[in-house]
């Protein structure tokens, strides 16, 4: 087991103090680029701006061009909004694919408008982030931002193609994790290295704790879907299932399950139900602490590659980040 996490509590005053002169700045970039001069167009970005909710990836970037250069810069800044913007576009588009109805305590945007808007506004809101990071005057910033966003888009594709012929294994779920959560927290800590002007070594080092961190933060995010209380963590549980969203405590679950377990199981998939259905399962609880195991691993290798950097409390901030992931209760 890991080491105790700091309480959220805690973990949020710590950070608070660290970022929150930083995080304005940021809050201030996102509030100047998303004003239109569209009514409707400020309304919509408004609503989404609700989502935002724990701003890790803004986080990210800014933690790590501290850790390395003492200090963010204003193109650190500028960069972690536009990665929040990419964050957020997801978001909406995921909620259509999802059918969720709540976000954050927020109706969501298809729900309270429609899904020509919420596909329009994802799509606005990918392209104000592309023209930020343009405006950063790195090309390089720029490439790997769409190569990320490629990736991510590409993630969704594959899971949609999953869920579709339902024949996900483990290698079909991490690859889509990798691409559809681990590309944006790695790309979060390479952008923030990459601000500070860190060494090849040091970028590579903060790219794989990105792309480790999102995968147990998106491990954690399955187990939630599964175990979570909604009034906690703010929108609808039990949606990857009901989805046909084949998540990895439910493969593992599979892997332990008797053949009557087994069809049990692939038989709730897609019943708004299974949630209630499956969780007393021996074999799901068995799924549930092994992919647990899994993703409090994956926080152990990435606090391994911040070891490539010099101690100190954005070092110590990361490290409790990483353990918070897999412990949070939203």
């Amino acid at each position: 087991m890991l080491s105790t996490a700091l309480p959220a509590e805690d973990l949020k005053r710590e950070l608070s103090q660290c970022l929150d002169q930083d995080l304005a700045q940021v809050n201030q970039v996102l509030q100047t680029k998303l004003k239109s001069s569209s009514e409707f167009a400020t309304d919509l970005t408004n609503h989404v701006s609700r989502f935002r909710g724990k701003q890790i990836r803004p986080m990210l970037v800014l933690l790590f061009e501290r850790l390395s250069a003492g200090k963010a810069s204003t193109k650190g800044h500028a960069l972690a909004a536009a990665v929040e913007m990419i964050h957020m576009a997801t978001l909406v588009h995921d909620d259509v694919i999802d059918e969720a109805e709540t976000r954050r305590h927020v109706a969501t945007v298809h729900q309270r408008w429609d899904t020509e808007t919420s596909v329009l506004l994802g799509d606005y809101l990918f392209s104000k982030s592309f023209h930020l990071a343009a405006s950063s005057g790195d090309a390089e910033a720029c490439r790997l931002i769409g190569l990320a966003t490629d990736r991510t888009c590409e993630g969704e594709l594959n899971q949609m193609a999953a869920r579709s012929n339902r024949s996900a294994t483990e290698l079909d779920y991490f690859r889509i994790i990798r691409d559809k959560t681990g590309q944006l927290f790695g790309l979060s800590c390479l952008l923030g290295a990459r601000c500070a002007n860190a060494s090849d070594e040091c970028q590579a080092a903060a790219r794989r704790f990105g792309v480790r961190l999102g995968l147990a933060f998106q491990i954690a995010d399955d187990l939630l879907d599964l175990t979570g209380d909604e009034a906690a963590t703010g929108k609808d549980t039990g949606n990857d299932l009901q989805n046909g969203r084949m998540t990895l405590p439910v493969l593992r679950a599979l892997t332990f399950a008797t053949r009557t377990e087994r069809s049990r199981i692939l038989q709730a998939i897609g019943c708004a139900t299974a949630n209630l259905a499956l969780k007393q399962m021996a074999c799901v609880k068995r799924g549930i602490e092994s992919a647990a195991s899994t993703a409090e691993e994956l926080v152990r290798r990435a606090i391994k590659d911040l070891s490539k950097f010099e101690a100190c409390r954005e070092q110590q901030l990361l490290e409790a980040i990483a353990m918070f992931s897999v412990a949070r209760k939203f």
